[in-house]
């Protein structure tokens, strides 16, 4: 019963102490609670991911034939009605194009792999890729050959090994050089502490914004006669003020009185800088600029646009890039690759979203003779034409002269009779 006498410890004012001794008692069961299926909680882990998966899902992905041609000239030309074109546009029966590629890259930006199985018949091209969930799929390798094979849990529970071959495999960096690495995984913590800040908040101002409440007795009071009373006490206080009769009136019996057990100041409460520190810092672990989870505090029109580039550039690109390589290796025939196939996502549309600005610096260039018109036409993802080549100088009067094989043919004779030219 002597417990009910002791004064109420001094507690701070800084509310982020409260929320890292809440982090620090549950550290042992973060492994369980911060996985790539629970890191949506975390409100800047759920915009990233679904910034890059939408980004993704609305970009084209098309099937290039590259030739060189007469010149000498790389070209490239779309083939709508290659298998591997079809494939894409139509991955299985039950998703769409735009579900498979969302899906795809969510799980390639939280589990750091992605894999499919390759569906066939009994002869002929892929006929469809059907996703399998990461945690279903363990990548083994002979240390003698190197040969790799896939264990793969079906949804009965049995277990299937296949040749790695069998699977489209898209992986990110890896440390063991075989399975890509789980970024959650590697900032689990501070994803952790972003959930329990939201957690806190939410309890919090469901609690009408009133801290736990901590009763101490006044001076010369005797407190309660045995400890079924005070656990009678706190329990009746608890369904009378508890939940939506949080603001009914309270009279407290004789000798007891309050206190907050967390004093939480506006002006000392870190309740907010900690929610931003720790949207920063999980931006900047997964790369993505702060704009896109919602910082815009040193946002402006111009470098919101440059941001999105450098998203587009430094987070989307590698992800791309990381599933057309993928899809080169497991999807095209040899044959394919030695006739030049290649699959690529069209993410001109994103990079160059400032159309003017671009044609005038390709304008500039132009005009000086850096470049061609052939290789400006090549900037624009265009195919080259005939006497494209030629480049413009500069003439003596500082406007641009075009170099024309024209210049060198003779003027044409003049027909007027030389008795009118007299007139």
């Amino acid at each position: 019963m002597s417990w009910f006498r002791k004064k109420p410890p001094e507690v701070k004012n800084q509310f982020e102490d409260v929320l890292m001794r809440i982090v620090a008692a549950q550290e042992g069961n973060l492994d369980s609670t911060v996985t790539p299926e629970s890191c949506m909680q975390s409100p800047t882990v759920h915009a990233i991911v679904t910034a890059i998966s939408r980004r993704i899902a609305v970009t084209p992905v098309h099937v290039y034939r590259k030739s060189i041609d007469a010149d000498g000239r790389e070209v490239k030309e779309r083939q709508p009605s290659h298998p591997v074109a079809k494939l894409l546009q139509a991955p299985n029966s039950w998703q769409t194009n735009y579900d498979f590629w969302g899906d795809a890259a969510s799980c390639f930006v939280r589990h750091g792999k992605f894999y499919a199985y390759k569906a066939r018949g009994s002869t002929g091209p892929i006929r469809s890729l059907e996703p399998l969930h990461p945690n279903a799929v363990k990548l083994d390798q002979d240390a003698a050959t190197g040969r790799v094979t896939a264990r793969v849990t079906e949804k009965a529970g049995s277990v299937m090994e296949l040749p790695v071959n069998r699977l489209l495999h898209v992986r990110g960096p890896s440390r063991n050089f075989l399975e890509g690495d789980s970024p959650v995984k590697d900032v689990k913590l501070a994803i952790a502490l972003e959930i329990m800040a939201e957690k806190f908040g939410a309890t919090f101002f469901q609690n009408g914004a009133m801290p736990l409440m901590v009763f101490k007795f006044i001076a010369g009071s005797g407190g309660f006669r045995t400890a079924e009373e005070g656990q009678a006490f706190l329990r009746d206080f608890q369904e009378s003020f508890g939940g939506q009769k949080r603001n009914r009136a309270m009279l407290l019996p004789k000798g007891i009185e309050t206190a907050p057990s967390v004093s939480i100041e506006n002006d000392k409460a870190q309740f907010l800088e900690t929610r931003k520190y720790q949207r920063t810092v999980i931006a900047g672990a997964f790369g993505v600029p702060p704009h896109l989870v919602g910082d815009l505090e040193r946002a402006t029109f111009n470098n919101v646009e440059q941001q999105d580039k450098d998203f587009t550039l430094n987070v989307v690109m590698p992800v791309v890039r990381a599933f057309e390589a993928a899809m080169e290796r497991d999807l095209l025939t040899d044959e394919d690759r030695r006739a030049g196939i290649a699959i690529r996502f069209n993410l001109d549309s994103v990079l160059r979203a400032d159309f003017k600005s671009r044609q005038e610096g390709l304008q500039i260039q132009r005009l000086m003779g850096v470049i061609n018109s052939n290789e400006w036409r090549e900037t624009e993802g265009m195919n080259p034409r005939e006497g494209g080549d030629v480049y413009y100088e500069q003439g003596p009067s500082g406007q641009a002269a075009e170099q024309e094989e024209s210049e060198n043919v003779e003027a044409e004779p003049d027909d007027t009779p030389r008795d009118q030219e007299s007139q």
